[in-house]
């Protein structure tokens, strides 16, 4: 019971760390209380920079799911509708979940370090002492950077995951173009659009929440950093499972 309570409190202290962590970074930000130019450069570094990483795992996303239904959707003569099942499930879950998994193994991770590093060089000590705060201008930008990007991230792997779909679906599994896009969009609502820009916005804010938070607490020199880095990207990958499942039983089950 003892281990039991202690891990509740622990979880409880870690939500709260997070939470308490993003309202500051949100009140500094629309307060303004921010370099934007920092902000420029992040969104540089989280859509441009990993914009090559995510069209060619969304691409190949795209042909392998039409690969694997096609198959079995042959064998009952519905193989036209793989392409409607390619852009729902990439739309509502897929796609989302792979462009936060990716910025979170390769921004996540980068910034639990980079902060980690300036935290046990005590250089956000020389920021406090100089009059500004840390997380305004080392977190604020960094979120800004994520909300604004990953929707815009998402809507490309999802654009790229369809395209990866018709290759293999026109030239492979023989569906009619014209057949294989209309299916693709004929099952497509508005709303599963705005579940998937929902679900990227939210887990934006995990993951530079959790690399940042991280980064800050890290402590014990080189190999502190290393253990903060890895805390950071595992759980940023377990939050955004867990939100992932909180948005779809909130969205399509309540």
């Amino acid at each position: 019971m003892e281990a039991v309570g202690k891990s509740i409190l622990m979880v409880g202290d870690y939500l709260g760390g997070l939470f308490f962590l993003f309202y500051h970074a949100l009140q500094s930000m629309m307060a303004g209380k921010f370099r934007r130019i920092v902000a420029f450069q992040q969104m540089s570094k989280i859509g441009i920079d990993s914009f090559p990483l995510v069209g060619v795992i969304s691409l190949f996303t795209g042909m392998v799911m039409v690969m694997e239904t096609a198959l079995t959707l042959k064998k009952f003569g519905g193989e036209s509708y793989v392409g409607g099942i390619v852009s729902v499930t990439m739309m509502r879950e897929l796609g989302p979940v792979i462009v936060a998994l990716i910025v979170a193994g390769r921004v996540g991770a980068s910034i639990a370090a980079e902060i980690g590093t300036m935290k046990i060089t005590e250089q956000t000590d020389a920021l406090e002492v100089l009059g500004v705060d840390p997380v305004a201008y080392l977190v604020s930008p960094r979120l800004l950077a994520a909300i604004v990007m990953l929707p815009f991230l998402n809507l490309i792997a999802n654009f790229l995951s369809i395209m990866g779909g018709y290759i293999i679906g026109v030239f492979l599994v023989h569906i009619g173009p014209g057949a294989y896009l209309y299916q693709s969009f004929q099952f497509v609502r508005v709303r599963d659009v705005f579940v998937g820009l929902a679900k990227a916005f939210s887990f934006g804010v995990l993951i530079i929440t959790a690399s940042c938070f991280e980064g800050f607490g890290a402590s014990g020199g080189a190999e502190g950093v290393g253990r903060a880095t890895t805390r950071a990207v595992v759980n940023s990958f377990f939050l955004v499972i867990l939100m992932n499942l909180i948005l779809t039983a909130i969205f399509y089950f309540l």
